[in-house]
């Protein structure tokens, strides 16, 4: 009876086992005996037998070299059958060759099932890592693999059809070959050793060209597509090969042809067709022409797919591209691709529009590419420039990337490849200049014409040419026209030509630069503030490229990337957009490059800048594995190298522009901050050049004070040695009691008060003499008449503030000090210390109130107290502002006024009323940004006090300078996300100015709303009362001009603002529900607001209502509910201004205080509305620790003397 071979392997199982008389050693040595002798006995039905209860064994070998054995018995024997076929006679028994061949395929279809579950076991393991035993056992696996394939390839190298000698059983056993191979293959650890993988790539080749398979193999490999993602690449590779090396052209055709027919293709496999389909025009290189009529099929497949075929034609153009012939002779099908690409970059899905932009880079950054890039390098790049504001992040970060190719790889060298504006313009210009002087202007004006016709290059250096400097240069030569009966271009002499190329080379490279100066104002203004953490690394890449190309519109970048230092948050990565910072400005470079690098980055900087750029100097400084210590002390891997400090110290020492020593020692004041040692040795040097008060310039000084005071270590240890600090002291004496009229004093007098309390032990005292001395100086008898009395009691009055600020950081201080040593000394003492203590001592709360009471009755009121006695005069300055007329002298009297109001609660009480008076009656702006600051610190010291008048700071938002309104947001912003005020009703105000006309202030605004969202819960619990402060004034009669309704339009940008914060589902439940109830009882133009914010948060649920399973759940049909009722109202024509559901019993209405906190999740959603109404709230996460005040307890100093304008009277009762 024949063997049977398509019913043998349908019934295989894996789980069969041998029969009971199985005995391994006699069974195996029999079997290998008889086949060793001839591969023929397999014809043995005894020997089948045995052979195949080996091959059930398996599963139960536990032993891999026995059943390595039992495989290469098999494989072996049945190489041995190949090769006795192959020299067959003709006239030999033709049933029994194939009886030998079935009955091997069978052994080994059998075989390779349980060699892919051994793989299997592998790949269960695979997250342990492997040992030596595993290595050892997967490389046996794979040699065993190996031997089959082989096998299996050398039979399919017989004539089949010769020796089965009919095309159906032909088919059946191919098909259980390919049954074989299908197994094999869908296994993830079977073909990742490459010399397998090829093996088995031709396996499929043979099977199909020599034995007509191209269908079944089509199908076997269309059918394991969905589920292995791994066979992408190896698909692929077989379609190649097939075709190159077999010349099987048709199952290419075939497999493409059935992929592109399938119908409804799922994400899984999409992707894997995008990957077959990518990998094939990589691999099929110039031959990709043959089958692009098949890769167009795709184009109209789903977006992944169609998103491939992007990148298919992109591998297509430079495969075309890499010869000139190939160029010219498929010059049509690669402008067609280019031509696609493009189109294709307004497609409605990111992810084509993503991969269009990919395929353009691949293209443009092809070295070998003969393509003329030039009319491309234009469209492209302003393609580009215009997809920086897609909606998706990944189509904005593609299109920088094309940018960024098109940046490195742009052919004008002529400034060493520097992108220069200046100086390509200018050469330009001086090019223009000769052509005219050429021919009477005839060929110029010719050269003109055709630019001209280009309107969209043209317009973006038209602004340039027009330019008043330029004008005349770039006109055309009246009278010159060219005769009609010739072209003047034709038959130049070669200078000439040469002229006219090197100035069109010159215009392109001005039109290419600016097209980048675009996309680099662009991003700076767009993607350095983004909230999406991709777009602000790829604007780092960006600047960080245009840098150093030259490109001077990438300068604003670099700058205000250094404010990117205070990114907070991380994700499994790190805080990757701190880390690219690092990054960006870590480029190993010659020392004396980084030193002056670091100093430039100084340069016309303002506070902010300087700030930030302190920050990144620090994290620059430490080394990466000593980041996050604080009591940092040296690092063991430098980005800035004792090199760079040391070219930074002689940039101070030998400067030759003031610029440059400003800059070295702001940036060695910054490095002293991480590591005091950098300065500590160099006092000396730091008085010479930096304190010189013979030829003391005041920024330098002022830089100098901080690095004086940096040199003390942060925490400082008890046998810490302090160094001779006399000097620094007589200098900063000589300092603060310079009598000057210049502004500048102010701040160095504040730094080196500050540098004084920090270096002197005896500071109280020396600043005692320093303000007698000063009182002396302008209120003695004998004071020198040149100096201006105004200007001296301004200094005198802003030294008398400053000292009493100083006082009572300083008196905390020692207090904190003496708890400090208290709790070390309590930590060390022994029984008979405890009971000494009960009997007398000092205790903390003693020595606490004796502290307070320095700060509340002596400071200021003392009767031996140098404050105390000029208070008077602090109070008469401020309440006779026509008496006292001096600009100055009202500021610093307000200054020091600010910083009296923080010494004592007592004094804060007495005069808050006053404070507030002139804070709102003040003409001068700068004094009323200082006592905003001031009342921003007042607050930190004495919580109760202001918490009644919080209105009072809130209400300088409105100011009419801008300055003031930025002062004032930024301290509103600090003490509320310190937790030092409640936002209440005053969210609204803070809302209205995301849409403000001043750019600075938006941007702020959003960075405080961004940095509320990280707070639990505080943007979702003041959101109803913002909602009624933004609806304010609607509806109102008579409204003045102070109360003007807030405009829908920018009523619509703030909610679509501040509505993402809010993203937990059921806070947007409980809105949603909120706003529903509001809509019953609200007027026609409150129900439109209120309409469109429940239409902004039902669209941010209907991604989450089509994951349901049941579309049909309460809430799905209560927001259909909603939207039908908002639909049917725009519909409506009733009539404005009246209320558009009239109820009978209105919501009960409470106080704020009156508010209970929710219960997270105990009630149901109509529960939940309930408490709304009843005035509940969900809590929020607000810091309740102690913090400082805005500055550090520092209040701004503004010097600068220009406001004219007289105090007007403040009131009546300040007379």
């Amino acid at each position: 009876m024949d063997f049977d071979l398509a019913y043998e392997v349908s019934t295989f199982s894996t789980e069969k086992r041998p029969d009971d008389g199985f005995n391994l050693a006699p069974y195996l040595n029999r079997v290998s005996d008889k086949l060793a002798s001839s591969p023929s006995n397999i014809l043995n039905d005894d020997i089948f037998e045995m052979a195949r209860q080996l091959v059930y064994y398996i599963p139960e070998c536990t032993d891999l070299n026995r059943s390595e054995t039992i495989f290469l018995t098999f494989t072996k024997a049945f190489q041995c059958g190949i090769d006795s076929l192959e020299t067959v006679e003709a006239d030999a028994d033709a049933s029994d060759q194939k009886e030998l061949l079935c009955r091997y395929v069978y052994l080994l279809f059998g075989l390779s099932q349980h060699l892919v579950t051994m793989f299997g076991e592998s790949d269960v393991n695979k997250k342990r890592k492997k040992n030596d035993v595993d290595k050892k056992r997967l490389t046996k696996l794979n040699l065993v693999l190996s031997s089959i394939l082989a096998t299996i390839c050398d039979l399919l190298n017989l004539q089949l059809s010769v020796i089965i000698q009919s095309s159906t059983s032909t088919n059946d056993f191919c098909d259980v070959i390919l049954k074989l191979a299908y197994s094999i293959m869908m296994s993830t650890e079977t073909l990742k050793e490459k010399n397998n993988r090829s093996i088995f790539v031709k396996l499929f080749c043979l099977i199909a060209k020599n034995h007509q398979q191209n269908n079944q193999v089509c199908h076997r490999l269309t059918l394991a597509l969905p589920f292995s993602e791994h066979l992408s690449d190896t698909i692929a590779e077989i379609l190649s090969v097939s075709y190159s090396a077999y010349e099987n052209q048709n199952l290419v055709q075939d497999v493409l042809t059935s992929l592109a027919e399938i119908q409804n293709v799922g994400p899984n496999l999409a992707k894997n067709i995008g990957s077959i389909l990518v990998k094939l025009s990589e691999l099929l290189g110039q031959e990709c022409v043959t089958f692009l009529d098949y890769f167009q099929n795709f184009v109209t497949a789903t977006p992944t797919v169609r998103a491939a075929t992007m990148m298919c034609f992109g591998n297509s153009v430079n495969s075309l591209s890499t010869s000139q012939e190939l160029v010219t002779e498929n010059i049509e099908v690669i402008e067609s691709l280019i031509s696609t690409l493009e189109e294709h970059l307004l497609d409605n899905f990111q992810i084509v529009r993503q991969r269009c932009f990919q395929a353009l880079e691949l293209i443009h950054s092809n070295r070998q590419s003969k393509l003329n890039f030039k009319e491309y390098r234009y469209t492209w790049a302003l393609r580009a420039l215009n997809h920086l504001e897609d909606k998706s992040s990944f189509v904005r970060k593609a299109a920088l990337n094309l940018l960024k190719c098109i940046i490195v790889n742009h052919p004008y060298t002529v400034d060493q490849g520097k992108l220069s504006w200046k100086f390509h313009w200018e050469h330009y210009a001086e090019a223009t200049k000769e052509i005219k002087n050429i021919d009477n202007g005839i060929i110029y004006n010719a050269i003109r014409a055709n630019e001209l016709e280009n309107n969209q290059l043209n317009e973006l250096i038209k602004e340039n040419e027009d330019d008043t400097q330029y004008k005349d240069v770039f006109k055309t030569v009246l009278g010159a026209i060219p005769p009609a009966d010739h072209n003047p271009l034709d038959n130049l002499p070669s200078e000439v030509v040469e002229l006219i190329l090197r100035r069109k080379f010159l215009r392109d490279a001005c039109i290419f630069i600016k097209i980048l100066d675009k996309s680099f104002e662009f991003v700076a203004d767009n993607f350095l503030n983004s909230k999406t953490k991709s777009d602000v690394i790829a604007a780092i890449e960006y600047f960080t490229i245009g840098d150093a190309y030259g490109i001077e519109t990438a300068k604003i970048g670099v700058k205000r990337m250094l404010h990117l230092i205070w990114t907070t948050g991380s994700n499994e990565d790190g805080n990757r957009v701190v880390e690219k910072l690092i990054d960006a400005y870590t480029e190993r470079n010659k020392t004396i490059y980084v030193a002056s690098s670091l100093i430039k980055l100084t340069f016309n900087c303002n506070m902010a800048d300087l700030i930030s750029l302190e920050k990144m100097i620090s994290e620059l400084v430490k080394g990466k594995r000593e980041k996050e210590k604080y009591d940092y002390n040296g690092a063991v891997e430098h980005y800035i190298t004792p090199q760079v400090v040391s070219a930074l110290w002689s940039s101070f020492v030998n400067y030759k522009h003031f610029k440059e020593r400003r800059g070295a020692i702001i940036i060695l004041s910054m490095l002293a901050a991480s590591d005091y040692r950098i300065v500590h040795d160099k006092i000396d040097v730091l008085l010479k050049y930096g304190l010189d008060t013979k030829n003391l310039n005041y920024e330098v000084a002022t830089y100098t004070c901080i690095a004086l005071r940096r040199s003390l270590p942060r925490k400082i240890e008890d046998d810490f040695v302090y160094p001779n600090f006399a000097k620094a002291i007589s200098k900063c004496k000589e300092i603060l009691l310079t009598n000057t009229i210049d502004g500048e004093w102010y701040n160095l007098a504040e730094e080196t008060l500050t540098t004084l309390y920090d270096i002197d032990i005896d500071a109280d005292q020396t600043s005692s003499l320093i303000l007698k001395q000063k009182a002396v100086d302008v209120f003695g008898s004998a004071t020198d008449q040149t100096i201006d009395k105004s200007v001296a009691l301004s200094q005198f009055l802003f030294l008398l503030g400053h000292v009493g600020l100083k006082t009572i950081i300083y008196l905390e201080k020692c207090e904190a000090d003496f708890k400090r040593k208290k709790q070390d000394h309590e930590n060390k003492k022994n029984e008979q210390d405890i009971e000494l203590e009960m009997i007398g001592g000092t205790n903390e709360d003693e020595f606490s109130d004796a502290i307070q009471n320095i700060k509340d009755k002596e400071l200021l009121y003392g009767p031996n107290s140098i404050l105390a006695k000029f208070v008077p005069l602090v109070v008469e300055i401020i309440q006779k502002p026509k008496v006292y007329s001096h600009t100055m002298l009202k500021r610093q009297a307000t200054l020091c006024f600010a910083k009296f109001m923080c010494i004592s609660p007592r004094f804060c009480e007495a005069h808050l009323g006053l404070y507030l008076n002139l804070m709102k009656k003040s003409t001068d702006p700068i004094v009323r940004s200082n006592l905003v600051l001031g009342l921003g610190d007042i607050a930190v010291c004495f919580t109760n006090i202001i918490d009644e008048n919080r209105n009072a700071l809130y209400s300088e938002l409105h100011d009419k300078e801008i300055s003031v309104q930025r002062t004032c947001l930024m301290t509103v912003t600090f003490l509320i996300l310190a937790g030092q005020i409640k936002v209440k009703g005053q969210l609204s105000q803070l809302a209205k100015l995301l849409v403000h006309e001043d750019e600075g202030l938006r941007q702020m605004a959003k960075m405080f709303f961004q940095e509320l969202a990280t707070k639990d819960n505080a943007i979702y619990n003041g959101f109803i009362e913002m909602l009624s402060g933004l609806n304010q004034y609607i509806d109102k009669p008579g409204m003045t001009d102070e109360e003007q309704p807030f405009p829908l339009a920018k009523f619509k940008e703030v909610i679509r603002f501040v509505l993402p914060f809010i993203s937990k589902d059921r806070q947007r439940n409980l809105l949603i529900k909120k706003l529903d109830v509001r809509l019953k009882t609200c007027t026609k133009m409150e129900y439109q607001r209120y309409a469109f914010c429940l239409r902004e948060l039902i669209k941010r649920e209907d991604g989450v209502n089509r994951k349901e399973k049941d579309s049909e759940s309460e809430k799905a049909k209560y927001y259909k509910e909603i939207l039908k009722k908002l639909d049917e109202f725009e519909e409506s024509n009733s009539a404005s201004g009246e209320l558009l559901k009239p109820v009978t019993r209105g919501p009960k209405r409470v106080s704020v205080d009156d508010r209970k906190q929710h219960s997270e999740g105990e009630e149901n959603d109509a529960k939940e509305v309930e408490d709304w109404l009843s005035g509940s709230e969900i809590t929020d996460g607000a810091n309740n620790g102690e913090v400082r005040g805005p500055l550090d307890g520092q209040i701004r100093e503004q010097s600068s003397p220009d406001v004219a304008s007289d105090v007007e009277m403040i009131d009546q009762d300040l007379e």
